[in-house]
């Protein structure tokens, strides 16, 4: 289990202000768009360590800025999200920053590792987005996705997950490694999170997105494959407890990609075993 003692802190600013953090001896990357909501309580730095133990896999992860929060995630507009004009054009130019400026900047430091996109609420929504875009991601981790704006259903039907190809190597002192040149097509893990009572608050539009959640873990079990696909129900509402499910997803879609790679290096090798859950008690 990794050390959280060996997890080094660092600021910078690519474009936009970013929290680097890596964990151990990178072999994936984690991107995570980041608000001040997020920052409370020291949420972020609480996720990563969470992450840290439940993963013995090393990890670079970079929390980028996003001070205008619906404008920066919001694939188009939807008034009961925001009625600011600039809410849903903007996705589009977060989407390039990743691909053209942040993730160039990781892999120029850390080498051609596979990507994870994850975030909450608007931030899981985001990365399930950005995945139907791009197959820049190899694992997308959603805790409380807000996937009941309207339109989502019929969007995400008609545009599947982007499924990275990559090439697996090994050596004798890594775990996983992926990058270019491109000949294997991997199957993207896709982790949803949901928390029980969300779906029964008052507001009738929020209160749709369990059935949403459960249309979309559906649907991309057809899309995907149903070993590809969890669906993990939290206890709680919307708000609480938010560096922990993120947390448990993204350590999720490690592990995901890690017997990935050993089925490559051992084509019939046994699944690896369910991680001790510590992010609930």
């Amino acid at each position: 289990m990794s050390n959280t003692n060996t997890i080094f802190t660092e600021e910078h600013n690519i474009q936009t202000p970013c929290k680097l953090f890596v964990v151990g001896d990178p072999q994936v990357l984690l991107i995570q768009p980041s608000a001040r909501h997020e920052e409370k309580n020291d949420g972020v730095r609480r996720e990563v360590d969470l992450i840290a133990q439940a993963s013995p896999t090393g990890f670079a992860m970079v929390f980028f800025d996003c001070v205008e929060w619906a404008r920066a995630l919001m694939p188009w507009a939807d008034d009961a999200v925001s009625r600011d004009a600039e809410v849903g054009r903007h996705a589009p130019d977060t989407l390039r920053f990743i691909e053209h400026t942040l993730l160039p900047w990781l892999r120029e430091r850390f080498g051609a590792l596979p990507c994870i996109i994850g975030g909450y609420s608007l931030g899981g929504l985001f990365a399930l987005w950005a995945a139907r875009n791009t197959d820049a991601f190899t694992a997308v981790a959603a805790a409380s996705p807000s996937l009941w704006i309207n339109g989502w259903g019929e969007y995400a039907a008609a545009h599947p997950i982007l499924s990275p190809q990559a090439t697996a190597h090994h050596s004798l002192n890594t775990t996983l490694q992926i990058s270019t040149p491109q000949h294997i097509t991997t199957t993207t893990p896709i982790h949803l999170s949901l928390g029980d009572r969300e779906e029964h608050c008052r507001n009738q539009r929020m209160k749709r997105i369990g059935d949403c959640v459960r249309a979309e873990h559906t649907l991309l079990c057809q899309q995907l494959s149903p070993t590809a696909v969890t669906l993990r129900w939290h206890e709680g509402g919307h708000f609480g407890a938010e560096a922990e499910r993120t947390a448990e997803a993204f350590a999720w879609c490690i592990e995901q990609i890690a017997q990935q790679h050993l089925d490559t290096q051992q084509p019939e090798s046994t699944n690896i075993g369910s991680r001790r859950n510590i992010f609930y008690k």
